[in-house]
């Protein structure tokens, strides 16, 4: 076959391979891009759902803590009467963690003020405090010029008690935001801290609207706060998607290190390690932009494989799977078709040896060798004495064995550097590459003579076998694989002339025998072997 054409049956092969491998990436980039927007877009979706919730809340609370500073400031705004309002707000808005007011009293007016606290039934208030390790402890009320005590607080609760006379100037950033509002007359919201319960939350200051004076705080200025307990900006845990990492931050000017204040942080459900090494992360940033409550809220998540439409993945992989066994079976039967269609152009189909047309190419290529080796080449024309009578006597199945008992015998008998082809009918050729001298052509041309002189055995019939052989040997007898093939021819037919199984050559033989020995030199001993 044609070294051009075989080339271009290699790249339609390699072109069909490159088509597969195309096809199936763009399948399976496809799927995969296509579930990759679809979880962006619901991850997008559920972010924007709770930046949403939580816009809504942060001003339900601005308003809120608005409404009830007016409240505080009408004429008739009792502690009975806050706390009636109160209730009804904390009912329409559960977010909201308390409601609390914070009274401004001079040292001089502590006395005062616990005396009307306890008389109003609270009868344990009295001005506390923080100590260095967090507990709650009563402050003396002779350190300081004004104090913040708490003076109402909703709901009530367990620690409601606890939180009423508070001085909240003990912590410097909680004073600071309530001194501020008192300044702009806005709302401003503390640094975050953690609550009582211990949960994380912050506080919203407002001064109270009006200057007018109501029974529980005749003198003093006094402020609105709303406490914020983190967990209750964001909706419970169990409607917040697992996967999801949900961070929370509160920024401000406060006087720690770092502008945010962390408020709530819920770690992901972890991811597996080939979902994390194979899959991108998904990252919801956003400010959610208050005035009094400027927050920011992250949210990060981990792609699973399980995000991914793994049926159509399967169904994908399974295709491409059969695709890519169909092509390879197309691709094996092209091959042995190839190889099929080389074999019958090449070989002959009866013996398996090769035909004149592979013969003279490796003659060609040999000769051509030999001629930069400046070494010789050796061709027997090998023909069967009385072929004819074997077809006619046992039929041309048994002359098809004989002929394949031949080719047996005669690639037995000759190196794996030498190759054995059939012209046809009942001619061989037998090839010697790189000889050093006549004599090593006659050892092959003898040992190829014996082994066939052997009886064939076909069915159970032994029948004889002999054959004549011509030698012609390069560059002696010619210079072309024609040329030799003629020689060699003609050597043959001379040597049928002296009879079965007799060897002969155009010319004369180098070191060869004493004439009286027979033609088939059946006494000459073989040299030693050429590979």
């Amino acid at each position: 076959m044609p070294r051009s054409h075989q080339r271009g049956q290699q790249w339609h092969l390699v072109l069909a391979v490159v088509l597969w491998a195309l096809a199936s990436l763009a399948v399976f980039g496809f799927i995969v891009q296509r579930d990759l927007g679809r979880n962006e877009r619901e991850f997008s979706a559920y972010g924007e759902t709770l930046q949403t919730q939580l816009r809504d809340k942060l001003r339900a609370n601005e308003a809120v803590l608005y409404g009830f500073a007016s409240f505080l400031g009408a004429r008739h705004a009792s502690e009975q009467a806050a706390a009636s309002y109160a209730a009804s707000v904390l009912e329409r808005y559960p977010h909201i963690y308390q409601l609390e007011i914070v009274a401004r009293v001079a040292r001089q007016e502590v006395p005062r003020l616990i005396g009307r606290m306890q008389r109003a039934g609270h009868s344990d208030f009295g001005l506390r405090g923080f100590s260095p390790e967090g507990e709650l402890r009563a402050l003396p009320s002779n350190e300081r010029e004004f104090y913040y005590p708490v003076v109402f607080t909703a709901p009530t609760t367990e620690y409601s008690e606890k939180i009423l006379g508070l001085d909240i100037s003990a912590r410097k950033t909680v004073i600071e935001g309530l001194l501020l509002s008192e300044r702009q007359g806005v709302a401003v919201s503390s640094e975050t801290f953690r609550l009582l319960e211990g949960d994380l939350g912050y506080i919203i200051f407002r001064p109270v609207i009006s200057s007018k004076l109501d029974q529980l705080n005749a003198a003093s200025p006094r402020y609105a706060l709303l406490v914020v307990r983190a967990v209750d900006l964001v909706p419970p845990r169990a409607a917040l998607l697992p996967a999801v990492r949900h961070t929370l931050f509160l920024r401000g000017n406060f006087t720690a290190v770092s502008n945010e204040a962390e408020l709530f942080d819920l770690a992901a459900k972890p991811a597996d390690t080939l979902s994390a090494l194979l899959l991108p992360r998904l990252k919801f940033d956003r400010e959610v932009e208050d005035f009094s409550q400027p927050v920011h809220l992250t949210l990060e998540r981990q792609l699973r494989l399980s995000d991914f439409d793994l049926g159509a993945l399967t169904v994908s992989a399974v295709a491409s799977a059969l695709s890519a066994a169909l092509l390879f079976a197309f691709l094996r039967t092209q091959t042995q078709l190839r190889q099929q269609i080389e074999f019958l152009a090449l070989y002959d189909t009866l013996t398996g040896l090769p035909n004149r047309l592979l013969l003279l190419g490796h003659l060609k290529k040999t000769v051509a060798l030999a001629q930069r080796q400046q070494s010789q080449v050796a061709v027997l024309f090998v023909d069967l004495d009385e072929f004819k009578p074997v077809n006619d006597s046992h039929g041309h199945a048994a002359g098809d064995t004989l002929l394949q008992t031949v080719a047996r015998r005669l690639q037995d008998s000759i190196r794996n550097c030498d190759i054995a082809a059939r012209l046809g009918g009942d001619e061989f050729v037998v090839v010697l590459s790189d000889i050093r001298k006549d004599k090593d052509a006659l050892n092959v041309a003898d040992k190829i003579l014996k082994t066939l002189a052997e009886p064939a055995l076909i069915g159970e019939k032994s029948v004889p076998v002999s054959a004549s052989i011509g030698i012609a040997i390069f560059p002696a007898d010619g210079s072309t694989p024609e040329e030799l093939l003629s020689a060699a021819d003609q050597a043959m037919y001379a040597a049928k002339g002296g009879g079965k199984g007799s060897l002969g050559r155009c010319g004369n033989l180098d070191d060869s025998p004493p004439a009286n020995n027979s033609p088939r030199l059946a006494g000459w001993t073989a040299g030693t072997p050429l590979c």
